[in-house]
């Protein structure tokens, strides 16, 4: 043990030897008022014989350098880490305000000389201290009384912008400010509700300190209770409405005594004192989408690029591909479901595996991985996939485009090379001999071996049969190639089967008791059976929007209100959490009969 004792003693120099030179400087507070002092301090990992101070006239020296030094040794699997520290402080005192910034300081090392980094200090007038701010309250009786102003204690709900666009993202930070001594927070509030916003909460450590800042010509301890990405999902001025938070404080109180035989006098006591605060209302202006949104616009709404790749160009029939589509950038990725890749006839394409990963709360990526198999040989061409996004910086509609692919695609081992129909698929045929054929004994006919079946009516008969089923095989391939290009009617066809669906689905949920899945399913089968039926995409389709449209097909306004009742009584329940007195079995029936209503109006 003494060994190993005496060789990391020797290791210990060379340690710090080999270490490079690092020299910092920073100020603690580095925001303070007139009059308040702040210390500047310089940090390195080795002693420094002398620093050269840069010249410093906008505060007054107080003293200093006043040196420290710290080290410590770490020893594991036989491998010695050190680390030592040296800080040399000098102390300031803020004479005037402003924002002022110390320039580097420099010491010399073996002929070199090395600069620290620049210090910026802001210093505010600041105003007169309230009782609160560190005088005595005095009392008599209640300890909830409380001298704190509204501008001594409030919580704000920050958003990064005053004006969106539909489907645009939002930044909504929620801050506390104090000039008063904080003891603690309500970690569990609910926040505000942010009705007609899609939201995306976004992890923030607890709030352990706050931190010193500049606010309207005062400092104020600051402090991030929660972060939320909010989307706006309607037009015009949208409130977020005030909000309440539990806090509470630490005060000096002092208590008045009046006593016969001498003067009255306090004592000084240090109290809890508990508090509600409460937020003001917020409003965001949300502008509507241009309307001249090109076909290939499926709602996203930011900053994005788009490339494709796929793994190879030369395979057989039934091996398949994988394209790989992949959207990146800043905007609301969470909510674009697909984009848009369509393949040749001769090729069976599947429903994409979907990954999502956020860089940040803001921003990042979104892939789609499609499989896709040939069912011919010959060569194919796979069309570019087109993204459309609206970029609320420019006001304007873009349009991404990824490269073509040319498939080379060879027969296949076993394959029959049955021809193949768009929505058929190709089975498997056998063919079973038989090595003993018995011998007839019923009657039968013969024909002479010199009539040419040509000249038979059964030739024609059967030329006929097969030009029929040629025009039908033409006639339905036709109509089922004009079918899928219509995109819009496709839609149209499938909007009842969806809604059933989704309906029997929010059945299913409202008996398994899970509430919050009931309303979310509802709500997604009234707005995504509307967006089919009125050709206006989920993105853009609003309560407005789909009434207008609605009036115009000459539907009735009372199954209108009742539907919309539905979805009215759904978002509350959704974004205020308040389900609890909401007949969802009578809500579940409300919404069958109007769809059921509003379908025998649009067939």
């Amino acid at each position: 043990m003494r060994a190993f004792q005496v060789i990391l003693f020797l290791l210990i120099p060379w340690s710090f030897r080999a270490q490079d030179v690092k020299f910092t400087a920073s100020a603690a507070p580095n925001v303070l008022r007139v009059g308040e002092q702040f210390n500047l301090t310089y940090t390195s990992n080795q002693e420094l014989d002398e620093i050269n101070m840069p010249e410093i006239r906008d505060f007054e020296l107080l003293g200093g350098p006043s040196q420290g030094h710290s080290q410590s040794v770490f020893a594991e699997n036989g491998k010695v880490t050190t680390s030592s520290t040296w800080t040399y402080t000098y102390f300031f005192r803020a004479v005037k305000e402003g924002k002022f910034t110390i320039p580097p300081a420099t010491v010399k090392i073996k002929n070199k000389t090395l600069p620290s980094n620049a210090v910026t200090v802001e210093i505010v007038k600041g105003r007169e201290p309230s009782p609160a701010q560190g005088q005595p309250v005095s009392t008599q009786g209640s300890s909830q009384n409380s001298n704190v102003s509204d501008k001594d204690l409030f919580v704000s709900v920050i958003l990064d912008k005053k004006e969106a666009y539909i489907g645009e993202q939002i930044m909504a930070t929620i801050k506390i400010f104090t000039r008063v001594n904080l003891l603690g927070v309500d970690q569990r509030f609910k926040g505000p509700d942010f009705t007609g916003f899609f939201t995306e909460p976004v992890a923030v450590p607890p709030l352990r300190s706050l931190q010193r800042e500049a606010v309207d010509g005062d400092v104020y301890g600051t402090g991030i209770l929660r972060k939320v990405v909010i989307i706006p999902q309607k037009s015009g001025e949208l409130v977020i409405q005030p909000f309440e938070l539990d806090v509470s404080l630490r005060q000096e109180v002092r208590r008045k005594f009046a006593d016969p035989f001498f003067d009255d006098f306090s004592i000084p006591e240090v109290q809890e004192i508990p508090l509600k605060i409460k937020s003001k209302a917020v409003k965001l202006v949300v502008k509507s989408l241009p309307p001249n949104a090109p076909k290939t616009f499926q709602g996203a709404v930011g900053n994005f690029r788009l490339k494709s790749e796929i793994n190879k160009t030369t395979t057989t029939t039934n091996d398949p591909l994988t394209l790989k589509v992949t959207v990146s950038g800043r905007g609301n990725l969470k909510l674009l479901n697909e984009v848009g890749v369509t393949v040749p006839y001769d090729m069976e394409k599947y429903d994409p595996v979907i990954n999502t990963r956020m860089d940040n709360p803001l921003s990042g990526t979104k892939t789609f991985e499609y499989l896709i198999v040939p069912k011919l040989p010959g060569k194919f061409t796979i069309p570019p996939v087109e993204l459309t996004y609206f970029d609320a910086g420019t006001s304007q509609y873009k349009t991404l485009r990824t490269e073509a692919y040319l498939i080379s695609v060879e027969k296949g081992a076993g394959d029959t090379l049955i021809a193949s129909m768009p929505g058929m698929t190709k089975e498997d045929v056998k063919l079973l001999n038989q090595d003993i054929r018995f011998i007839k004994t019923k009657p039968f006919t013969l024909n002479r071996t010199n009539a040419f079946i040509m000249r038979s009516p059964g030739y024609y008969l059967l030329y006929l049969l097969a030009l029929g089923i040629f025009m039908a095989v033409l006639w339905n391939r036709n109509r089922l190639l004009k079918q899928n290009a219509d995109i819009a009617g496709l839609k149209l066809r499938k909007a009842d089967k969806y809604a059933r669906k989704r309906l029997k689905n929010s059945e299913v949920l409202l008996k398994q008791g899970n509430d919050a899945a009931f309303y979310e399913e509802l709500l997604g089968a009234i707005w995504g059976y509307l967006s089919d039926k009125l050709g206006i995409p989920v993105a853009t389709l609003s309560k407005e929007s789909a009434n207008t449209a609605l009036l115009d097909r000459g539907v009735d306004q009372g199954i209108m209100d009742r539907l919309f009742s539905v979805t009215e009584t759904c978002e509350m329940a959704r974004y205020a959490h308040s389900s609890g007195d909401i007949a969802r079995d009578k809500l579940y029936r409300e919404a069958l009969e109007a769809i059921s209503d509003l379908q025998q109006k649009l067939k």
